[in-house]
């Protein structure tokens, strides 16, 4: 046998083959020289192609036109089948179609002619920061708060790069989690405002057409590989802001002159003493008005917040709804608002009594008032107080621990109870496991109190 001196590897020695492991990892040809980048591609073993370019990964399914489908005089002519994107289509589902394909065939039945497109060509759509930089201003102009509407903006130049540059119908949650990574732990909350400006930008490049209808920027699409952020409670801002308990008759005076969604909002959150998503995310589902409900240990109006862990709050260890007892005025307050929603939106069935601004959103019911919506109210220059929505239980808390009986010494309300209304679980474990119920009677003593004295500065002016 003759040695072969021509340094020259055989043909195919090292080819890389396309797998399901690799298709998402495969590199192009490197830079073409020209500012882009060159085309390479790849080969299962049952003959699938992937062609990749850039940020293009694409899958073909190759096959030969045979001689009766060929024009007048060519000899042969190979075309590539598209199967889709290696980010929007899964490597077993293009496999699936590949060997359809090739079924077909054997059966002498063929692709339609000029359903082929151009092999591992880089799509030419727009990118994601062409086409979100003024639909993002557009949505942003829309804000209230100029503060906010700023920030929107600057999403994109400093959180987006990851995906700025890309085609818009190429970015799948692969490109998605590496501009969250970043800052999924470490900034939580702006974490999540990046994801859902994304998923925002490509549910509407998706009603134009210009990508697939998919949900990859879902927070349950993110947090399945991400998993959910833990927040720094009570480290990143301090403690916040409140107004003094013995100002709050004069606040909700204020307050409860403005005539609004927001208004009502807030004084449901002032009067039921929760934090602010239970109030955002209130469902009609929630509320119970009458009383009607079985439940012989806590009678009266309700609101029943979900727990669990998917739910709206935790309370106990047990992971069980918070049921909050509706003094008169509370339920006056959502009872309004159903009213405002029916008249606003009729014949659209109530579901969330607080829905978001369609002015801001496409959906007004299908997500919530922003977080942002009674602070601003709060700071504002109508009530233009130094105070933020969670503050309020700062006041109520300190107007209970202030509350004494007649003698001028003893605390008024038990400890316990004042906790439970804070919708907090009191006690150590062995409290906890000796006590059997959430003290619900004087839980209906303390809230009727609050709502007496928020209304009290009011009442003495209408009497007046």
């Amino acid at each position: 046998m003759k040695n072969d001196h021509s340094g020259q590897k055989p043909k195919n020695q090292n080819r890389i083959m396309l797998t399901a492991d690799n298709a998402l990892r495969l590199p192009d040809g490197g830079p073409d020289g020209r500012g882009g980048r060159k085309q390479k591609c790849y080969t299962e073993r049952n003959g699938m192609q992937l062609l990749v370019c850039g940020d293009s990964r694409l899958y073909y399914s190759p096959w030969e036109v045979p001689p009766h489908l060929l024009k007048p005089g060519a000899k042969r002519a190979i075309k590539r089948e598209p199967l889709g994107s290696a980010q929007d289509v899964s490597f077993a589902t293009a496999l699936t179609q590949h060997l359809k394909i090739r079924d077909d065939i054997t059966r002498g039945v063929y692709p339609k002619p000029g359903s082929t497109k151009g092999a591992g060509r880089r799509k030419s759509g727009p990118t994601f920061q062409t086409y979100a930089t003024p639909r993002v201003a557009g949505w942003a102009a829309k804000r209230k708060n100029k503060k906010d509407a700023a920030g929107m903006i600057n999403i994109l130049p400093r959180h987006c790069a990851a995906i700025n540059e890309l085609p818009i119908e190429t970015i799948g949650t692969p490109q998605v989690l590496k501009a969250l990574e970043p800052i999924w732990e470490t900034k939580p909350a702006m974490a999540e405002e990046v994801r859902a400006l994304i998923a925002r930008v490509l549910k509407a490049a998706a009603r134009e057409e210009l990508r697939p209808n998919s949900d990859v920027a879902s927070a349950e699409a993110i947090i399945a590989v991400l998993g959910k952020p833990k927040k720094k409670r009570g480290k990143i801002r301090g403690p916040m802001k409140s107004v003094d308990y013995e100002d709050m008759p004069q606040f909700m005076t204020e307050l409860r002159a403005i005539k609004s969604q927001t208004s009502r909002a807030l004084e449901a959150l002032i009067l039921s003493n929760l934090r602010t998503n239970p109030v955002r995310f209130l469902h009609i589902d929630h509320l119970d008005f009458d009383g009607t409900k079985k439940d012989a240990k806590r009678p009266g109006p309700k609101w029943t917040v979900p727990g669990g862990p998917d739910g709206l709050m935790k309370v106990d260890d047990d992971d069980n709804d918070f049921v909050l007892p509706m003094v008169p005025r509370l339920v006056a307050v959502l009872q309004e608002q159903i009213a405002y929603l029916r008249e606003t939106f009729p014949g659209v069935p109530v579901g969330l009594l607080f829905p978001g601004d369609p002015n801001q959103v496409d959906d007004p019911f299908s997500q919530p008032i922003s977080e942002n919506t009674m602070r601003d109210l709060v700071v504002g220059p109508i009530l233009n107080r130094k105070a933020t929505p969670h503050g309020f239980r700062a006041s109520f808390k300190t107007w209970a621990s202030n509350q004494v009986q007649d003698d001028g010494e003893t605390k008024k309300f038990d400890r316990d109870a004042v906790e439970y209304c804070m919708a907090h679980n009191p006690g150590d474990e062995e409290e906890r496991v000796y006590r059997r119920d959430t003290l619900w009677r004087p839980r209906v003593g303390i809230m009727t109190a609050w709502a007496r004295h928020l209304a009290a500065k009011a009442s003495l002016k209408m009497a007046a």
